[in-house]
């Protein structure tokens, strides 16, 4: 039995009525319940928008994931941007399908390759909380990758990253205010820390500095956008996350534009004045002998984390020490990305550690530029934030690799769609071309 295509159609308004008066079924539901039962509202407001964006389109579930890394509120033992990425995870392994992942498979076994080699330490420290936080890096990086790359494929690479970047500018906005009506003193917005701040405004500012033509932003936008978040950094005062803008731009400065092949010659604008104020503020502090200030506070944590360290150099303690205390340390996690990763990994950790940002800048910096910039400066923009700031946090520690895996994704969803993007010669002083702009 066949349908006609009016009965087709027909079908298709009945199952869009019956769909959406179940949405609102839902949500009314979910308002009764969480008159009830106040503590659950956020799981169910939650449960409703999953449905509800998986009743659209299954495939932007996954999206969802790069603006909830902004949800640090804790939805039960997790945070919220957790939560929404395992559910991102377990939606990207039902569109894989192995369509195109090839294409992204060494990326994947770099992030494997320290997951594998921390491995060992579980079978030594035996606790619950470290076999979670392995878990939960697994997803961070593994699970980052995927879901980035089902992203990218399915064809909303735009849609998540002009969220996330629209946000960002939202909080710039805010902190600007903010710091004009405390004085100018760090910014804190809520439960987001001036540092968690800075690290989310950080990569947003490096994405509009790129703006890779797949976007399709206009100029004007991208550079509203970078103002923004410029703002929003000073505002909060976060130097580490400064720091890291500054290799971010530093790199997309130095590779060729997508449209002319020029560098750009605005980075040594930025980069210079803003490189002296951090050097001077961190100078500042030192020389203040104020124990108390974060200069100073980071060298005190530095030292403990080498004594935790030196409690088993080869394989580290576990993961969590600092929250349980079975080291007779805690209550700071460190700020520097591998003094914390020799403290729970070890030295072998550490390797991998490396080897896997290694690997992850090679085949970035290998890829098509107008595919691989974004991604080589977003991963060296967080390694060198993370020199002086905690690094496995949520919301942060897996927004670089779904990052890296949107722009592979890209690049397949391009070939399958035949657009080519052809990176224009780039312009040096014996080989230049007439009407080029920078």
């Amino acid at each position: 039995m066949s349908l006609s295509p009016s009965g087709t159609t027909l079908r298709g308004v009945g199952a869009t009525i019956v769909g959406a008066v179940a949405l609102v079924a839902l949500g009314v539901l979910m308002g009764l319940a969480s008159v009830e039962l106040p503590d659950e509202a956020l799981f169910l407001a939650l449960g409703v928008l999953l449905v509800a964006v998986a009743a659209i389109d299954l495939s932007l579930v996954a999206v969802l994931a790069v603006p909830a890394v902004f949800v640090v509120q804790r939805v039960g033992p997790m945070s919220g941007s957790d939560l929404l990425l395992g559910m991102a995870v377990l939606t990207a392994l039902l569109l894989l399908r192995d369509r195109g992942l090839i294409t992204m498979q060494p990326l994947l076994w770099s992030g494997i390759f320290y997951l594998a080699l921390t491995l060992p330490q579980l079978i030594l420290n035996q606790y619950a909380e470290n076999y979670i936080e392995w878990v939960h890096e697994l997803v961070l990086v593994v699970g980052g990758m995927i879901v980035g790359f089902v992203i990218g494929r399915e064809g909303h690479a735009r849609l998540a990253l002009g969220l996330f970047v629209g946000i960002c500018a939202v909080i710039g906005v805010l902190a600007g205010i903010t710091a004009l009506s405390n004085g100018f003193q760090p910014v804190y917005l809520g439960s987001l820390h001036k540092n968690a701040i800075g690290a989310f405004l950080m990569i947003g500012l490096v994405i509009a500095f790129a703006n890779p033509p797949w976007l399709e932003w206009p100029r004007w936008v991208a550079w509203t956008a970078f103002a923004l978040c410029a703002v929003g950094m000073a505002a909060a005062q976060s130097r580490q996350a400064i720091v890291g803008a500054l290799v971010g731009v530093f790199i997309i400065g130095l590779r060729p534009r997508f449209h002319n092949g020029k560098r750009s010659r605005w980075m040594w604008v930025i980069l210079i004045p803003t490189a002296w104020f951090v050097y001077q503020e961190v100078a500042a502090q030192l020389a203040s002998g104020d124990v108390f200030s974060s200069a100073a506070q980071r060298l005190t944590w530095y030292q403990a984390s080498i004594r935790v360290w030196m409690l088993s150099p080869i394989y580290g303690v576990g993961h969590r020490w600092w929250t349980t205390w079975r080291t007779g340390f805690g209550g700071f996690q460190p700020p520097n990305a591998e003094l914390e990763v020799l403290t729970t990994v070890g030295i072998v950790g550490l390797i991998g550690f490396l080897g896997m940002f290694a690997s992850a800048l090679w085949l970035l910096a290998r890829m098509n530029p107008v595919y691989g910039t974004l991604a080589l400066a977003v991963v060296a923009a967080k390694l060198a934030q993370a020199q002086f700031d905690l690094y496995w946090v949520a919301g942060h520690a897996s927004l670089l690799w779904i990052i890296a895996g949107i722009c592979y994704g890209v690049q397949e969803h391009d070939r399958v769609k035949g657009i080519v993007w052809t990176p224009h010669p780039v312009q040096t002083i014996w080989r230049r071309t007439n009407g080029v702009r920078v």
